[in-house]
């Protein structure tokens, strides 16, 4: 839950924010959950709408996600050691990636976010983004044809 709050949030402490204010949705919830579901699945969706419920309260850049993101790598420990050029080359892909998710609209980059980094399959996106099939197909079709569009250069 707080890895998919993570994908939504602008800082650590907004993805904790997000987390915390789903768990508590979530537990207020449970007497209501009629197991139509997969209970993971139904957790998600609570996270995925208190995400949107809080990105539309706070209204925040998703530049300033860039610079979180960045800031995560650094802090991640590397099983090998990177010459400072190839270090330096991953922070501009990481930071042009960052942009192009930035350009994306909300539903294209919780459909992204969603299959392509926590590798829901498409009828569990649909699930906890409340719509058919066919319809994150073609979200996540629009999704990565801007991504392809914006990052050409780096291919």
């Amino acid at each position: 839950m707080l890895s998919v709050a993570a994908g939504f949030a602008h800082t650590p402490d907004d993805a904790n924010d997000i987390y915390q204010d789903a768990v508590l949705a979530a537990f207020k919830a449970l007497p209501g959950f009629k197991m139509e579901s997969k209970f993971s699945t139904w957790l998600h969706k609570i996270v995925v709408n208190t995400a949107l419920s809080n990105r539309r309260k706070l209204k925040r850049t998703w530049q300033k996600l860039a610079a979180v993101k960045t800031e995560y790598e650094h802090e991640e420990k590397y099983v090998e050691t990177q010459s400072p050029e190839r270090s330096m080359i991953d922070d501009e892909l990481n930071a042009q990636i960052n942009r192009a998710l930035g350009r994306l609209s909300d539903n294209e980059r919780m459909a992204f976010v969603l299959c392509n980094q926590q590798g829901f399959k498409i009828r569990e996106a649909a699930e906890i983004m409340s719509c058919s099939e066919n319809s994150i197909k073609v979200v996540l079709f629009r999704a990565r044809n801007k991504l392809k569009e914006s990052l050409a250069d780096y291919h």
